[in-house]
């Protein structure tokens, strides 16, 4: 794998990444009660005599005059190879807000699951966000001024919006218009008195392959996963320059610790692996090939 690395004085130079055998990364990070490791191989980056084109465009108008036969051969690899940086770009973008989502979602201990749907086809994004920003008001306004939530949006197969939110979890009765309402009503109410009568469903509990509501709920962290699974499978239909997800104001994820170790991998996952009185394992998993990786989860135990 190579790289080219700007210098700050404009230089740039290509720089050759090697595997260190027997050496990893490893990212743990912690709160609330959840501990997620990840580790994959070390890689040292050393600076090659390669001299890569100043720019692409250089590139390709010297191919231009010295190879014209090649030209539209070249330009077609180069516009390949352009698309297919900005979609890794989009994905890897999308994986540091997936991760971001879900520990917004552990540290705060959210632990309702709401989805927020449409009856008819609504396929505009904006829209949806727009929907969903006046739906928070509302619930904050009900709930006085205590909705805190983690979101994110999903494109189903038929091409309508709807909206995973994760929140704390809701009183079984709310105040609304005056009444004493079931919280699940409450909320498609509110939704209905946005996207119109009749026009969508506030499942409270998630909802079902088979459109009904979830009969059992899921632990914070699976619920993490969960809701932020949707970031990385949306990341190509979402703008790039829009938010992946939506969360209320101030909340913040924790920083992981990073550090390396020396030693194989058999030898790094007792070193690593870690689990508490009353912790329960939530994944744990070892991917192998090439370039392996090793990821643990844990959560404690409800109650």
């Amino acid at each position: 794998m190579q790289r080219i690395v700007t210098l700050p004085g404009g230089e740039r130079k290509v720089f050759e990444g090697r595997v260190v055998a027997d050496c990893w990364d490893v990212s743990i990070r912690m709160q609330n009660g959840h501990r997620e490791v990840s580790a994959r191989p070390h890689v040292q980056w050393v600076e090659t005599d390669e001299k890569p084109w100043t720019t692409p465009a250089e590139y390709l108008a010297w191919v231009e005059q010295h190879m014209p036969h090649k030209y539209a051969e070249r330009l077609a690899e180069f516009e390949q190879e352009q698309e297919e940086r900005r979609l890794r770009n989009l994905e890897r973008s999308a994986q540091r807000a997936k991760t971001t989502c879900r520990w917004l979602i552990k540290a705060q201990g959210l632990n309702e699951l709401l989805t927020l749907t449409y009856r008819e086809n609504q396929q505009d994004r904006a829209l949806c966000k727009k929907h969903f920003k006046e739906f928070v008001r509302r619930m904050n306004r009900a709930l006085g001024g205590k909705f805190v939530y983690v979101a994110s949006f999903e494109r189903q197969q038929r091409g309508a919006m709807h909206v995973h939110v994760a929140c704390h979890k809701l009183p079984a009765h709310m105040q609304h218009k005056g009444a004493k309402v079931a919280s699940w009503r409450v909320g498609t109410a509110i939704w209905r008195s946005i996207v119109g009568a009749d026009n969508g469903l506030c499942f409270v509990g998630g909802k079902s392959r088979n459109g009904n509501r979830r009969g059992k709920s899921m632990s914070v962290a699976k619920l993490a996963q969960y809701v932020s699974k949707y970031i990385l499978k949306d990341f190509e239909d979402a703008p790039a320059e829009s938010n992946r997800y939506s969360r209320s104001d101030g909340l913040k994820a924790p920083k992981p610790e990073r550090m390396t170790f020396q030693c194989s991998l058999a030898e790094l996952i007792p070193l690593v692996f870690e689990l508490g009185q009353g912790d329960v394992v939530v994944s744990h998993h070892v991917k192998g090939g090439a370039f392996p990786r090793y990821w643990l989860v844990t959560e404690s135990r409800p109650g």
